[in-house]
């Protein structure tokens, strides 16, 4: 029984699961600037990153992924570390100007897995003048 070496698939013979995971999502501009900020507060409280995982109970290496914006963190995980920097939310996110249009808009995908809507969106419904709501 000879073995040979694995052959590479090429582009056109992946199959949409293969294709969609090469889909670069993080990091974008939104985490990259979180991650900007959560370094500048904790070096400011004068933490090493393995004072804060340890005082947020998370990793280290979760503190660092984070500052450098390779991961998108839940609020609850944000809302722990602020509190363990003594900061708010609002301060983590103070400086921060940046919009994140809806894929329907033009926006970029926000996970590899995400539908995407081909139609327009309806317009939102209004009530006619006169009529008033039935009880």
């Amino acid at each position: 029984m000879s073995r040979t070496a694995p052959q590479k698939q090429s582009a056109a013979s992946e199959t949409p699961v293969q294709r969609r995971r090469k889909v670069r999502l993080i990091p974008n501009a939104i985490t990259l600037a979180v991650g900007q900020n959560l370094r500048h507060f904790r070096e400011q409280s004068g933490m090493t990153q393995l004072e804060l995982a340890m005082s947020a109970e998370v990793e280290r290496t979760r503190v660092s992924k984070l500052e450098l914006g390779l991961v998108n963190p839940s609020v609850l995980t944000l809302a722990t570390i602020c509190h363990v920097l003594g900061i708010t939310l609002a301060d983590l996110f103070s400086d921060i100007r940046l919009a994140h249009p809806p894929t329907t808009e033009g926006g970029p995908l926000r996970r590899a897995n995400q539908a995407v809507l081909d139609k327009k969106p309806t317009p939102k419904r209004t009530k006619a003048p006169g009529k008033a709501a039935a009880k």
